[in-house]
């Protein structure tokens, strides 16, 4: 009996020590675990701190390049909303480009930041191609984009797109004058204005004589070419021109001052 008791007393002695063994070895992973996360989180607030309280990322200087002919750096710098001493890692910088972008002539802006200490800014701006005369003017870029009213200080000596009530017909309009300027006319008559006519069609007219050259709906490189290679003979008559039909197939109408 004695021995029966020594040995369940052995086996539950065996028992014990497995269990604190186990129980041991759980605690030291867990103390392990919280040992890592105090060590990665107080390098985490470390970090922060270096990055977001101390002086090493602050804005020391906003750099601007780009295409800059109507506005200057100062004014981008100052539509950015940056200032020195700002920590760069908390600026916006989508909502820097979109201040950028609301400004009449940029086209296209991009912000990046350049660790440590600088802002990087690049305009791209818009070239204007003519004027688009609706309710107020308008430049306009070469692909059709109203970009900016037109006011006192703007350059003014483009052609003059009238007629136009859509997108569409704005479209039509510089598919128009960017075929004249590839027409050899160009070289003789620069483009004065655009006309967009749903019911008589389209029309330029000529810079210097004030002609009309109508041109219908379609095929204008082919008319411009065929008036080019008429220039002589229509012009050999000493009265004025007052418009150019080209509407009529194989036909070159033209109508002088009287």
């Amino acid at each position: 009996m004695n021995t029966f008791l020594q040995n369940q007393e052995t086996k539950n002695t065996s028992r014990r020590k497995k269990i604190l063994r186990k129980t041991f070895s759980h605690v030291q992973k867990i103390s392990l675990i919280v040992l890592i996360w105090s060590a990665l989180v107080g390098g985490l607030w470390g970090l922060y701190r270096l990055v977001f309280e101390k002086g090493i990322f602050i804005v020391k200087g906003v750099e601007v390049e780009g295409n800059l002919s109507h506005l200057n750096a100062e004014t981008i710098k100052q539509a950015s909303g940056i200032s020195s001493g700002m920590n760069i890692f908390s600026i916006n910088l989508d909502v820097v480009q979109n201040k950028i972008n609301a400004l009449p002539w940029v086209k296209e802006a991009a912000v990046a930041r350049k660790i440590p200490s600088t802002i990087w800014i690049y305009v791209n701006e818009f070239t204007p191609s003519a004027l688009l005369v609706q309710d107020r003017i308008y430049l306009v870029d070469s692909a059709g984009k109203k970009f900016k009213e037109l006011d006192a200080d703007d350059e003014k000596n483009f052609p003059v797109i009238t007629g136009v009530n859509s997108d569409e017909e704005l479209k039509n309009a510089m598919d128009l004058l960017y075929a004249y300027e590839k027409s050899p006319l160009q070289d003789y008559f620069l483009p004065a204005e655009i006309n967009i006519d749903a019911a008589r069609g389209n029309s330029v007219v000529l810079s210097g004589i004030g002609a009309v050259v109508r041109l219908g709906y379609e095929n204008a490189s082919a008319k411009l070419t065929e008036l080019y290679s008429m220039l002589g003979a229509i012009s050999s008559y000493k009265g004025k021109i007052r418009y150019v039909d080209l509407n009529i197939p194989g036909k070159v109408v033209v109508k002088y001052e009287n």
